[in-house]
């Protein structure tokens, strides 16, 4: 009789499933089933994590050498920055140099036509007056010193 029970209980159970769909089923094996599920599930979920930490120290580790990229390239950036300054300085400096001489050259072109006009209007006092005059400050441009300003 124990024999036709067990079959009886395995028809209730289906004829409880056609009358009601939604009724839970009795099975013995789902929450072995469940579990096992769950571990799988905990397990893809660390690995996943696993595979995030490792992402982001690639990442870290990229987003580093980009930055110290960065950096050298401002250290080259200011390294040439400074050199086009002292460049500069040095550009300054050489164009006052060349005023200065081209004022120099003026003068001396001045005192030079002002003595020959003086001797062509026969002034010889005056045309020596300049004369000496010229040489004085072809002495100073000689010594480094500024010519000066003769009116």
């Amino acid at each position: 009789m124990d024999l036709m029970i067990k079959p009886l209980a395995r028809e209730s159970a289906a004829m409880d499933l056609m009358i009601n769909p939604l009724a839970p089923r009795r099975n013995v094996s789902k929450p072995k089933h469940s579990k096992q599920r769950i571990k799988r599930e905990m397990k893809r979920r660390e690995m996943e994590r696993r595979e995030t930490m490792e992402r982001l120290k690639t990442d870290m580790a990229e987003i580093g050498e980009g930055q110290n990229r960065i950096r050298e390239g401002q250290r080259e950036i200011r390294q040439k920055f400074e050199e086009i300054e002292s460049e500069c300085r040095s550009l300054r400096e050489e164009t006052m140099n060349i005023t200065r001489q081209s004022d120099y050259n003026q003068i001396r072109i001045n005192l030079m036509f002002a003595i020959l006009k003086a001797r062509q209007d026969s002034d010889f006092a005056r045309a020596e007056h300049l004369t000496r005059l010229l040489r004085e400050e072809m002495e100073k441009q000689e010594q480094g010193g500024k010519a000066g300003l003769v009116g």
